[in-house]
C-alpha cells in the first residue's frame, strides 16, 4: 500500500507558524465507479444485495405510495392507461397456429385444427355471460386488461385458475384474479430460503405454490370475515398423465436470478415524480391565490400625524378605537352599484395587483419531469403529455417505433406470463370435454404441448401516423416478400383471415348488386400525386 506523503510549507514572515498541509494518497482502482477516493464518489457505498433482499422488505411501502400516485397524480395515471392500452387495449386475441410436423399431421389440417381452437377459445373468452371469470364480471380480454394495469402500475398481477362446473357451461375453467397485496407469508412469518413474501420455493428455487391472506390485509373492520387466514394454492396440479396444470398465474418482469416478486417500473422515478406533483400544486394554489388578490389598501398614516391624530402620549394612544373607527368605516362605506367606486378612510390609499405570476418557467420544468417519467413508464412523452406541437412525422414515427419495441417485449410477457398458461388450462379441459375437432393421427395433446399451444396473440394496432406513407411502405413490403398479410394484418390489430373472408364476402355483394368493386391495382399513388392541401405536415 502506497505510505502517507506529508508535506512542510514554511510561512512567508518570519512571525508566521509553519503550516502543515498533509495529502494522503489513497489507492486508485482499475475502474473509477470503484474509485472509493473520487469527490464525486466519496461516501457513496451503496450494499451489495440478492434482487429479494433489495425489494422485499421495502414493497409493501413502495406499492402503496405507487397506489396513492395513481389514484390522486393525473400524470401518473394517464401514463399506465397509455401502457395499458397499447399491452391489451380492447382486446387481446388469440391465432392459433399448431405445429404440423411436431403433430405429425399435414398443414391443411393443422389450420383447421387451430381454427377449431379459435372457436373454443373464443367461447371461453368471450362469454357474454362473464363465466370465465369467477368473479362474473368481465371477459379474458378484461381480465388481461386487469393484469396488464397491475403490471404496469405495481410491477405484478396474480391470478388463481379455478375448477368451477357451472349447468349449462362446457368448460369448468374459471379465472380469478388477486390483488398481489394478498400475497404474503401466513401469520408473519420471515422470509426465508424457502419462502419469499409469499411464494413457496422448492430447493432449486423454482416457485412451486403461494401464500395468499383470503382478504386485503386493510380489510379488517367487517369488510372480511376472516382477514387472518392464508390459503396455499399450488403452482401446478399434477395429473394421472404427469401433465403439470397450471394452477396459479403470477405474472412479473424477472430481471434478476433470484427475484421472487415483481418490482414496479416507477420505483426509480418515485420521488422525482412525487416532488413535480406536489410543485405542481403548489404553482396552482399560488397563482389561484395571487388571481384572487385584487389589490391592497395602505395606510398613510406616520408617526407625526399619528400622534397627532391619537394624543402625544404613547401610553394613551387608544389603538383599539382607531382600528375600530376604520373598520366601522370600511363596514358602512358607499358604493356605486357595479362600478364598486370605493371611498377610502383618509390616510388610506387602494393599490390595485397589477403583477402577475411569474411562470414562465414552468413548462420547461414540468416537460423535463414528464420525460423521464414517460421514459419510466416506456412511452414516448409525447403520448404522456398529448402534446404534439413540437412534433413532425419523422420525429413522431421514430419515438413510436422505439415505444413499440419496448411495448413488443412486455406484451411478450404478458403472453407468456398470464396468456398462455390460462390458454394451456382452457384447451386441456375443452380437449377433455371433446369440445375440438382432433385430426386423424395426430399427437396427444400431452406429448406435444407445445404444438399445440402455438399461437400468435393479437393486441391493439399500432396506428397510423401518415397512413398515405405507411400504407405505400407496407404494400412494399409485401411486394418484396419480406412480409406478409397476416404479419401487416397483426400490426394494425386485425385478424387476417377474417379480412379475407369479409373482402370475399364484400366482393360477392358487390357482384349481385352490380356495383363496380373497388380498384385492386397495387399501385399506389405517389406522394407527387397529393395536392399540396393534402399533403400531411
Amino acid at each position: 500500500m502506497t505510505k502517507p506523503v506529508v508535506r512542510v510549507k514554511a510561512g512567508d514572515g518570519a512571525g508566521d507558524s509553519a503550516r502543515l498541509m498533509a495529502t494522503v494518497a489513497v489507492p486508485r482502482s482499475a475502474y473509477a465507479a470503484a474509485d472509493q477516493g473520487h469527490q464525486s464518489l466519496a461516501g457513496w457505498m451503496p450494499p451489495m444485495q440478492s434482487a429479494d433482499a433489495e425489494w422485499l422488505r421495502d414493497r409493501d411501502v413502495s406499492v402503496s405510495r405507487i397506489r396513492d400516485l395513481e389514484r390522486n397524480d393525473g400524470w401518473v395515471s394517464a401514463g399506465i392507461d397509455r401502457q395499458v392500452d397499447m399491452l391489451v387495449g380492447g382486446a387481446l386475441r388469440l391465432n392459433s397456429k399448431p405445429d404440423a410436423d411436431a403433430l405429425g399431421i399435414s398443414h391443411e389440417a393443422a389450420h383447421e385444427l387451430g381454427r377449431s381452437i379459435q372457436t373454443v377459445w373464443r367461447d371461453w373468452a368471450d362469454d357474454p355471460i362473464f363465466r370465465s371469470d369467477a368473479e362474473r364480471q368481465q371477459t379474458f380480454s378484461g381480465l388481461a386488461g386487469m393484469a396488464a394495469r397491475e403490471f404496469v402500475g405495481i410491477g405484478e398481477a396474480l391470478g388463481v385458475l379455478r375448477w368451477k362446473e357451472r349447468a349449462g357451461w362446457d368448460f369448468r375453467t374459471a379465472l380469478h384474479m388477486v390483488d398481489p397485496d394478498r400475497l404474503s407469508n401466513p401469520y408473519g412469518q420471515p422470509d426465508s430460503e424457502f419462502l419469499r413474501k409469499g411464494v413457496a420455493k422448492d430447493e432449486d428455487a423454482a416457485p412451486i405454490g403461494y401464500w395468499i391472506r383470503r382478504g386485503h390485509p386493510s380489510d379488517v373492520f367487517g369488510m372480511n370475515s376472516d382477514p387472518f387466514t392464508w390459503d396455499y394454492f399450488e403452482r401446478w396440479h399434477e395429473t394421472e398423465l404427469g401433465w403439470q396444470r397450471p394452477g396459479v398465474v403470477h405474472l412479473y418482469d424477472k430481471r434478476r436470478p433470484g427475484q421472487s416478486r415483481g418490482v414496479s417500473r416507477l420505483v426509480a422515478n418515485l420521488v422525482k415524480t412525487r416532488m413535480l406533483s406536489r410543485y405542481s400544486e403548489s404553482e396552482v394554489r399560488t397563482a389561484a391565490i395571487n388571481a384572487s388578490i385584487i389589490g391592497a389598501i395602505y395606510t398613510q398614516l406616520g408617526s407625526e400625524y399619528a400622534a397627532e391624530r391619537l394624543g402625544n402620549d404613547d401610553s394613551n394612544v387608544d389603538w383599539s378605537g382607531f382600528n375600530t373607527q376604520r373598520a366601522e368605516f370600511y363596514k358602512n362605506r358607499q358604493v356605486l352599484d357595479e362600478a364598486r367606486f370605493l371611498t377610502l378612510f383618509p390616510t388610506d390609499k387602494l393599490e390595485m395587483n397589477t403583477e402577475p405570476r411569474q411562470t414562465a418557467g414552468y413548462p420547461a420544468f414540468q416537460r423535463a419531469f414528464l420525460q423521464g417519467l414517460s421514459t419510466s413508464l416506456g412511452i414516448s412523452y409525447e403520448q404522456l403529455s398529448m402534446d404534439w406541437s413540437q412534433t413532425n412525422y419523422s420525429s413522431a414515427r421514430a419515438a413510436l417505433n422505439e415505444v413499440w419495441r419496448g411495448v413488443q417485449r412486455l406484451r411478450s410477457i404478458l403472453i407468456w406470463g398470464f396468456a398462455m398458461p390460462i390458454f394451456a388450462a382452457v384447451l386441456e379441459d375443452a380437449l377433455d370435454r371433446e369440445l375440438v375437432d382432433v385430426p386423424r393421427g395426430c399427437a396427444d395433446f400431452y406429448e406435444r404441448p407445445a404444438a399445440w399451444l402455438r399461437s400468435q396473440w393479437i393486441g391493439p394496432g399500432r396506428g397510423f401516423i401518415d397512413p398515405v406513407k405507411e400504407a405505400q411502405a407496407s404494400a412494399l413490403r409485401r411486394a418484396g416478400r419480406i412480409s406478409t398479410l397476416e404479419r401487416e394484418a397483426a400490426e394494425q390489430g386485425e385478424d387476417w383471415e377474417f379480412l379475407l373472408e369479409q373482402i370475399a364476402r364484400e366482393d360477392a355483394e358487390f357482384a349481385r348488386l352490380s356495383v363496380d368493386p373497388p380498384s385492386t391495382d397495387t399501385k399506389i399513388m405517389s406522394r407527387t400525386d397529393l395536392g399540396n392541401d393534402q399533403r400531411p405536415d
